[in-house]
């Protein structure tokens, strides 16, 4: 039975104890691509808002959301020497902002679930395999990712699952082949196949591990765009192209494959720019893939009728898997979705988010549009426009610019003269600025993030710390719902490992010296999920305020050592806790944290009613303070009544007791060292007053 278990694992057999009729499968698939279309339909206004945002950020932004189409459509030229250039203001607030919200990694940590040692040292368990799988995933690119995809869209989605073919390779199996098709061909005959008994095949037993990964806005679908929350969704689709052969590999079935849209680049007929422009730009343009199909992935939470949930993989009319809800993500161990929303910018009462993009369009269309007026009079004020009495130029001749030129003209009917034009109007000038200044407003980004200078007007250094603070602030907002997500992810990676993980395993981490340590862990230690970011403020931060906030701490005497400063060391720590500099405090009190280290593992030595020698280096009053902790606990008193409650109590007092010895003999070493010196020093100043 362990055999036939372990053989469905390694093969990658799906859908174990499926008994269900092809006339069911059908109904199936044909629900859930009913489902697809009714939420792609519904989807459609926010997804043309999306591709808008995309064509304005890559600078194709003569173009609009046609609501009889339901497409978008380029907007035409009303005169052929209209100016159409792009002045591309979008493009550096978009990089700016993604810019200040990836420039900090998240840092997860795990909050014990109460002040027990035992609970402690869980948080401290699960806080480094946070971090681990954090770096072991790459997780800094997908962060980038999904700061980039939330900045343009408002929205998007990280999918955690578990990869059974990921992680540290176990063993190796050989797995008897259950079917070798040997295909011979002769001439005009036809393929034969025959069966080969008695072959192996070697197949790795990997232990498993994350599997994390970014999904963007066009290929998620809930069952109500209104919904606040996904939390407050009853299903969820996750439409992906696969192609036909890979979809074969990993679930097992042949599909047809089927039309495909994507976008590619098609250039704009209209074109760009305006005098002395022949072609234009390129911009979005729907495209199908070949050998493709799209892969449904419908999760459906628990109810009466289906307990554990549904999960449904469908592709081309064909179901791929049917199964319960995989995974337990959710609360007390509930199978829920392995999704985690960010969203830039919340509306309420949507379950999609807003983009800063779509707010900034109507001014950047303003702005190109004054831009390319002002450049239209320059033209016309540089070539020119002529008046022309009738018949003082022959039919065949023109009025030229060229240099050299000569106009000959009939003296009788008037002299061509060339037009003036007053000057360009100063609301020309002052409507750029408005503009300018409305960028900076709505969108947050200030000309010192986005030039790196200061803005007009502005000299004084606290003007500068001001508008520094106003861009830290505007942009806070999207840090805290971007952390929020990243926090929900590291709750659902707890979650996945307490699910999945049987044996011990191996944790490697970086300790605070940079050296590598490597420990057990079991899923018992896993025992809070309650995942907070350690330096959640520091998102929304700039490096040269982190600087500046070290060199204030400097000042004020926070790394001089215990014997120069009236600052504990156990104050010291926590003070750089609040502040966010974990990675700091190792080397300033490593030896204080390798005391206290020890002295708990005294105290581990203590509950298994093993004795603890004393030391010459051992700090023993940090150790009595340690021991008089574990004195204190619940799980001391829980002890004392076990059978060796007597005995342990009693190693514990005679411990602490030769702690107490030594600080007494110490102190008596340092009064007779005093009083000698004194002794010493009497006759000296006896003489003296003789």
């Amino acid at each position: 039975m362990v055999v036939g278990a372990i053989k469905k694992m390694v093969t990658g057999i799906k859908n174990v104890g499926r008994s269900h009729e092809d006339k069911y499968d059908d109904q199936i698939a044909e629900f859930v691509q009913q489902e697809y279309e009714r939420r792609k339909s519904e989807r459609l206004p926010f997804e043309l808002q999306w591709r808008l945002n995309t064509e304005f950020l890559n600078g194709n932004q003569f173009l609009d959301i046609d609501p009889t189409s339901v497409s978008i459509q380029e907007i035409p030229k009303l005169y052929w020497y209209q100016e159409r250039e792009v002045f591309n203001q979008m493009a550096t607030i978009y990089e700016t902002r993604v810019a200040q919200l990836s420039r900090t990694i998240p840092m997860l940590k795990v909050r014990p679930a109460s002040q027990e040692d035992g609970d402690i040292s869980a948080a401290r368990v699960s806080s480094s395999l946070l971090q681990s799988t954090w770096y072991d995933g790459n997780m800094d690119v997908i962060w980038d990712d999904l700061c980039a995809w939330t900045e343009l869209t408002g929205t998007a989605l990280i999918k955690n699952a578990w990869n059974k073919d990921k992680g540290r390779t176990v063993m190796i199996m050989r797995v008897p082949k259950e079917q070798q098709e040997n295909k011979v061909s002769n001439g005009d005959t036809e393929q034969a196949s025959e069966m080969l008994e008695g072959e192996y095949e070697e197949v790795e037993l990997k232990e498993g591990d994350m599997d994390v990964c970014i999904v963007s806005p066009y290929e998620f679908f809930p069952d109500n765009n209104y919904a606040a929350s996904l939390q407050a969704c009853h299903s969820i689709i996750h439409a992906k192209a696969y192609d036909i052969r890979d979809i074969e590999e990993i679930w097992g079935v042949r599909v047809e494959p089927e039309k495909v849209d994507v976008m590619s680049l098609q250039q704009m007929q209209a074109g760009l720019g305006g005098v002395g422009y022949s072609v234009g730009g390129y911009r979005g343009k729907s495209m199908q893939l070949k050998n493709h199909a799209v892969v449904k992935e419908y999760y459906e939470r628990p109810t009466k009728k289906y307990p554990n949930g549904r999960f449904i993989v469908v592709a081309n009319k064909k179901v791929l898997s049917l199964s319960e809800l995989p995974y337990k993500v959710g609360d007390d161990e509930k199978r829920d979705f392995p999704f985690v929303l960010a969203r830039s910018i919340k509306k309420p009462g949507q379950f999609w988010g807003a983009s800063v993009l779509e707010r900034i369009i109507p001014i950047q269309r303003r702005y190109n549009a004054l831009r390319n007026r002002k450049a239209e009079y320059l033209n016309l004020v540089a070539i020119g426009q002529w008046y022309e009495p009738e018949g003082a130029l022959d039919e065949d001749v023109e009025l030229d610019n060229s240099p050299g030129n000569i106009i000959r003209y009939r003296p009788a009917s008037g002299k061509p003269e060339p037009v003036s034009f007053p000057n360009l109007p100063a609301s020309f000038e002052n409507e750029i600025q408005t503009l300018l200044n409305e960028f900076t407003a709505i969108s947050g980004v200030s000309e010192l993030s986005r030039y790196s200078q200061a803005p007009s007007g502005v000299k004084s250094g606290v003007a500068l710390s001001i508008a520094n603070e106003q861009d830290n602030t505007r942009i806070s907002n999207t840090a805290a719902n971007l952390a929020q997500c990243v926090k929900l992810m590291g709750k659902q990676w707890l979650r996945l490992y307490r699910q999945f993980v049987q044996e011990p395993r191996v944790l490697r981490t970086v300790g605070r010296d940079k050296d590598v340590e490597v420990s057990d862990w079991t899923v018992s230690q896993l025992k809070s999920d309650d995942v907070i970011i350690e330096n959640s403020s520091a998102l929304a931060e700039t490096p040269a305020q982190r600087r500046q906030m070290v060199f204030d701490m400097l000042g004020g005497g926070l790394f001089n050592k215990e014997e120069a400063s009236p600052i504990s060391n156990e104050a010291r720590e926590k003070i750089l806790e609040m502040l966010e500099f974990g990675n700091w405090e190792g080397s300033m009190l490593e030896v204080h944290r390798l005391q206290e280290q020890k002295a708990k593992r005294e105290n581990m030595r203590f509950k298994q009613a093993q004795p603890a020698l004393l030391n010459d280096y051992d700090d023993d009053a940090l150790h009595i303070e340690m021991h008089n902790r574990l004195r204190m606990s619940a799980e001391y008193e829980d002890l004392l009544n076990s059978p060796q409650g007597l005995e342990i109590d009693q190693m514990v007092r005679e411990h602490i007791a030769m702690h107490e010895q030594r600080i007494m003999m110490r102190q008596m070493q340092q009064l007779q060292q005093q009083i000698a010196m004194q002794q010493q020093a009497q006759p000296i100043n006896g003489g003296k007053e003789k």
